[in-house]
């Protein structure tokens, strides 16, 4: 028979889940609507359906915008409906429209985060990781679907190393080794009598933004980042490299696509607690497929904190042992989750589901 779940049992076991071991952390847009909601989906959706009824489209591109306009109209949800839409030229105005919907909204928060004016509230728990890293692996894995960069601002004002496999100056190219080489010091440590010279590496995050991002390009065919183009019109010949909902615009990025996941995929295969931040496992372009046999099939431990549960979420509870999920219930109440238990816990007034306060209280920190 499932046994009861109370607060103490709760807060315990979810303790437990970060005692010597290190999770492997995605995040999703859910971290930036805590920001401001105008980064969801919903408001993307508006911006673009408003844009494009004022452009210019050929008829191909109509009859395509057309039939996403009418699923939507059907209740087919957005990711689906823009499955649709085949042609280059018409996703190529989609890239654009997006990254300047997007690009906007980070440069709005982008000095109020360096600046401590605005709180991105994962950079506690963040801290409290990188922190906490063993002195045998000082590297915290991190992955985003986001094409913002709220979250570099955040590392950079709390003070986090961070490396995201790209290297160089003003223009930085793809290359894991000099990525993790820029957060290497010499240490100096005791060798019997002598003092000895120590090539050590920063305690870090390795940040992967499998669905590019706002400074990610292409140019001659090379994968670059570049900040000056930043919030700036790309010019000829370079062409902002972000997936935009639809499978199809998949293709953007399938030429980089190992150049940008090995790492990530290593890193998968690694880790056997798997921590969720504003995920909402809506993403059919992502493959989640690893990650979800670890917790379904191998019984890793795995935790989502998400202000609005989904079926999806709700499905996958039922189908992973060792998964805990805590999310909103009402308005300023919590919901903690696992199958072991008869029924969910629920506490009121209480907002364990920002990420924030969940660390603050659970974490201590």
């Amino acid at each position: 028979m499932a046994k009861e779940l109370t607060k103490e049992i709760a807060y315990e076991e979810i303790q437990k889940l970060f005692k010597g071991i290190t999770p492997f952390v995605l995040f999703g847009t859910g971290m930036s609507c805590a920001v401001d909601d105008s980064f969801g989906m919903a408001y993307l959706k508006e911006h673009l359906l408003a844009k494009l009824a004022k452009g210019k489209l050929n008829p191909t591109q109509q009859t395509e915008w057309d039939n996403v306009i009418r699923s939507l109209d059907l209740g087919e949800d957005f990711e689906s409906a823009m499955n649709g839409v085949k042609d280059d030229d018409l996703i190529n105005k989609i890239v654009v429209i997006t990254s300047d919907f997007v690009s906007n909204l980070d440069f709005k928060y982008s000095q109020k985060i360096l600046n401590g004016n605005k709180n991105w509230p994962a950079a506690s728990l963040f801290k409290k990781l990188v922190d906490g890293l063993p002195g045998t692996d000082r590297e915290l894995h991190v992955a985003t679907l986001n094409y913002d960069m709220l979250a570099e601002y955040a590392f950079e004002k709390a003070g986090i190393p961070y490396i995201n496999g790209f290297h160089g100056g003003v223009i930085r190219h793809l290359d894991w080794e000099q990525s993790r080489r820029s957060i290497a010091y010499v240490d100096k440590a005791p060798y019997g009598k002598k003092i000895k010279s120590v090539a050590r590496k920063k305690k870090h995050i390795a940040l992967y933004k499998v669905h590019g991002s706002l400074n990610m390009f292409s140019t001659n065919d090379k994968l670059i980042e570049n900040n000056a183009l930043l919030y700036m019109p790309t010019p000829e010949g370079t062409e902002r490299l972000i997936i935009t909902p639809g499978i199809s615009k998949y293709e953007k990025l399938h030429n980089y696509r190992d150049e940008l996941l090995r790492e990530f995929d290593n890193a998968i295969r690694k880790h056997d607690f798997f921590l969720f931040l504003g995920f909402g496992f809506n993403d059919k372009q992502f493959n989640t497929h690893a990650m979800l046999d670890k917790l379904k099939n191998r019984k890793c431990n795995g935790l989502i904190i998400t202000k609005d549960t989904n079926d999806r979420i709700d499905k996958l509870l039922t189908e992973a042992e060792n998964l805990w999920v805590i999310c909103r219930t009402g308005t300023d109440g919590t919901s903690i989750k696992n199958k072991k238990y008869s029924a969910p816990l629920f506490l009121q007034n209480e907002e364990l589901w920002k990420v924030d306060i969940f660390t603050k209280k659970i974490l201590g920190g």
